[in-house]
């Protein structure tokens, strides 16, 4: 993850870090352009959504939905899944 600070655009290097709750924290950041700049910040970091889900979540998500399918149409379904 690149961070670069807010004042001059110059890279930041992150110091620590608080987490504020599940899946939020705040990122101390100090600007390493410390002739010209020198800042330092708190920026926030969180988890917003996934992009693809884990694969595991996926497959639990599918066999229950199998599951609670009639057979046939689970049979139906599993013959079509080897083509």
């Amino acid at each position: 993850m690149r961070v670069t600070c807010p004042h001059c655009g110059s890279k930041a290097t992150i110091t620590s870090r608080e987490n504020i709750a599940d899946n939020v924290s705040d990122l101390y950041v100090s600007c390493t352009n410390v002739k010209e700049c020198g800042a330092t910040f708190v920026s926030s970091l969180a988890f917003k959504h996934y992009l693809n889900p884990p694969r595991g979540d996926v497959a639990r998500l599918a066999a229950g939905v199998l599951k609670n399918l009639p057979k046939p149409m689970q049979i139906e379904l599993l013959d079509r899944s080897q083509l």
